[in-house]
């Protein structure tokens, strides 16, 4: 699994760590700072994670996309636009849109799904997501927020 430390909206470090191993402590960064891992009820009995290993904190769901994709987005709706308004329908309109639709099907096809506590925003990826894990909730986010 691919740990990505943040603190104040900041990548700090990250680290790859096994799920099965459970270190107690790491080692990150050019200056090899160690941290110690919470590993106490953050992993469940089929071995998914379910909770942040940097602070103990809630996790949650999070489906990312390359950075081109509000590209995309502008130049499918601006063809869209044109398309609509007569301005442009030729065969090279026809071959853009189909290339800027290509785009937007190799953009779902290399996004992934991630995990990220509530409390640090550490952000967890390349594991096994469990299907209980649910999608980022404002009322949740805020109780948390609040509570520390």
């Amino acid at each position: 699994m691919l740990v990505k430390l943040r603190h104040d909206g900041h990548k700090t470090g990250q680290f790859s760590v096994d799920l099965l191993e459970q270190p107690s402590a790491i080692k990150v960064g050019p200056d090899g700072d160690e941290i110690y891992l919470e590993w106490n009820s953050t992993v469940d009995d089929s071995g998914h994670l379910r909770g942040c290993i940097a602070c103990g904190g809630e996790v949650f769901r999070e489906r990312t996309f390359p950075q081109i994709t509000g590209i995309v987005v502008v130049l499918a709706f601006a063809g869209a636009v044109a398309g609509i308004l007569g301005l442009v329908t030729t065969w090279p309109m026809l071959i853009a849109m189909g290339v800027v639709l290509a785009i937007d099907i190799g953009i779902l096809t290399f996004s992934f799904t991630r995990l990220v506590c509530y409390e640090c925003d550490t952000r967890y990826s390349k594991l096994n997501i469990a299907k209980y894990h649910e999608p980022w909730d404002a009322d949740r986010s805020s109780q948390i927020k609040r509570s520390n």
